[in-house]
């Protein structure tokens, strides 16, 4: 586990953190721009959950969240960083920009806009793309939205350029390693589409069967309707990705398929109950 005391500053607390992602970016930040403006943490338990630093890399303010939350669009993402702009958006268009994507937050009232992800590069991107439906200077869409992000996040270009913000962290400069917590489909063990499914995979079955194994041994036993809503909407899910891999018969010629046996035993992996 890395050690973050090294880069906080003197006297700067800012709590036990869960995650190590928004912990280091948050270090990052304070290394760079000195020590938040704000600390969010429970003064009993000392545990974290936020900062927030105003006024610097162009931003009004950045707070940074110890959140695992993942985004799914234009690539499965970590939401830890927030990075916020003062001005105003036409009520009209407000749902146009939230259909763009989940991630644009538009608070009408105090009349600023956030951008949420896992670097400034996209926070700003993301604000930016805001600004520009605003002013009439590009579509308001998701399709507009997803391309910007795409040019950033495979070619490491910032199209169209953003005046205001100023990149003292050269995130622009790092290539694909300041883009990691932006594309979680690129991973250590391939950078294909096949390489991730196969991932996601093992993390489904490993999740079943943890599942399988906490289920109360009552078969009359309740539980939750948010939680069987959930269970309910991953089976539909599931399906579908199923049969469109066993069954289509759209899928291009050239198209091979690896055929493997993934068991999952069960009887051997549930404790008694």
């Amino acid at each position: 586990m890395k050690r973050f005391k090294s880069f906080i500053k003197e006297n700067t607390d800012i709590g036990d953190w869960k995650y190590e992602g928004p912990k280091e970016f948050a270090m990052k930040l304070m290394d760079k721009f000195g020590p938040p403006e704000y600390v969010e943490k429970n003064p009993e338990t000392n545990e974290g959950y936020a900062v927030v630093f105003k006024n610097i890399d162009g931003f009004d303010f950045v707070r940074v969240v110890d959140s695992n939350t993942n985004k799914l669009h234009p690539y499965p993402a970590k939401i830890y960083v927030e990075g916020g702009l003062y001005f105003k958006v036409p009520h009209e268009m407000v749902g146009k920009f939230k259909l763009a994507s989940p991630t644009i937050m538009i608070d009408e009232l105090n009349g600023y806009v956030i951008g949420k992800c896992a670097s400034l590069s996209i926070a700003a991107a993301t604000i930016q793309f805001v600004l520009d439906g605003v002013n009439g200077d590009a579509p308001p869409t998701k399709e507009e939205y997803d391309k910007r992000l795409k040019r950033i996040i495979d070619d490491g270009v910032l199209d169209p350029e953003i005046s205001w913000w100023e990149d003292n962290l050269k995130e622009m400069g790092n290539g694909m390693k300041t883009f990691e917590q932006e594309n979680l489909t690129t991973t250590k063990d391939g950078h294909t589409d096949v390489a991730s499914a196969n991932r996601a995979c093992r993390q489904i079955t490993e999740n079943v069967a943890d599942i399988y194994n906490a289920l109360p041994a009552d078969g009359e036993a309740s539980l939750p309707s948010w939680w069987t809503n959930k269970l309910a909407v991953s089976n539909a899910y599931l399906d579908s990705l199923r049969d469109y891999l066993v069954h289509s018969s759209e899928r291009e010629e050239s198209l091979s398929i690896k055929e493997c046996t993934v068991e999952i035993k069960l009887d051997d992996a549930v404790t008694k109950r």
